[in-house]
């Protein structure tokens, strides 16, 4: 769909981390020029690296031996190519998307500056501060709490809770009409009349989209797919959803991109979204909703008094 669809609506160093994904087969040498590159280890790196696996087929691509050598040393410290790629394994997706040739270097380096500080801290001699006691401290407990909630939330999340909550989203969704429609969108009222003039007197409403249309679904002879009312800006999904198929607007229809002459092509009712589709989302509010009932529950069994800012009692 185009032109017509609504907006959905510390402390310590800071250092900037730039990313590189690859894959690692330890023994094993694969040429990346040409076509060289064997059919599992493809399949395992478009996985992980679409990019990367792309490049494989290129014959300009360089040469990527698979294995896991020396790439740096620190102090005498190797580091090796899996500790880049350990690095980077829990890095953004789109980072991962990347070319490899370009971000590698990049991420060696960040791993080196790591390296570094790790040995200047060390150095330090800081693991028994007062400041870093306090902090790992917090760390620790915010880690336990992490840990509880989730196996106390992991314990109440059942198939057939997931099930129950799929069905009350079907039910609150209830059924959904779309309609299939083009348009030709026009900067005045007078032009809409203009073609809706050679649309009366046998034109084709598509070769008049890419002749007429400012939108971006001109060359796509005015082609807006499918979609629900509330999808679509009011005015035009109104008059969208009251024209039969196969006819075209009347009227120009005005909304705040300009002026649309319509034609419906077809109207059906959404399919319901698969359990599986939707079970993620299902899943994540289900969770939200335990972690409420159980911190409420917590509350009640805890004996809790609050003050105000100054410390004086809250009244209820």
């Amino acid at each position: 769909m185009s032109d017509m669809k609504q907006d959905s609506k510390g402390k310590g160093p800071i250092i900037a981390v730039v990313a590189v994904v690859a894959l690692v087969a330890v023994g094993a040498m694969v040429m990346m020029s040409g076509n060289g590159v064997a059919e599992s280890e493809e399949a395992e790196l478009s996985q992980i690296a679409p990019a990367s696996a792309d490049a494989a087929k290129d014959e300009n691509a360089p040469m990527i031996k698979l294995g896991n050598p020396v790439v740096a040393k620190v102090n005498g410290e190797e580091i090796m190519r899996s500790d880049v790629f350990n690095f980077i394994s829990g890095l953004p997706e789109q980072v991962r998307q990347m070319p490899i040739q370009t971000l590698f270097p990049l991420a060696l380096e960040q791993v080196v500056n790591n390296r570094v500080i790790n040995a200047k801290a060390g150095s330090a001699e800081l693991t028994a501060d007062p400041e870093v006691e306090q902090l790992v401290n917090q760390a620790k407990d915010q880690i336990v709490r992490n840990v509880f909630i989730d196996r106390q939330i992991d314990a109440q999340i059942t198939q057939k809770k997931l099930l129950k909550a799929y069905q009350d989203m079907l039910e609150e969704m209830g059924e959904i009409k779309e309609t299939h429609a083009r348009h030709i969108l026009v900067d005045s009222e007078e032009k809409g009349r203009e073609v809706i003039a050679k649309l009366n007197e046998g034109g084709n409403f598509e070769e008049l989209a890419k002749e007429y249309s400012t939108g971006p679904s001109a060359q796509n002879g005015g082609e807006l797919g499918w979609f629900a009312k509330g999808e679509m800006v009011p005015e035009f999904a109104e008059a969208a959803f009251a024209m039969e198929p196969g006819s075209v607007s009347k009227d120009p229809v005005q909304t705040q991109f300009g002026w649309h002459v319509i034609k419906v092509e077809d109207r059906r009712t959404r399919k319901e979204p698969e359990f599986e589709a939707v079970k993620p989302q299902l899943e994540a509010q289900l969770r939200q909703q335990v972690l409420t009932e159980l911190v409420e529950g917590w509350q009640k069994d805890a004996k809790i008094k609050k003050f105000d800012i100054n410390g004086e009692p809250v009244k209820k």
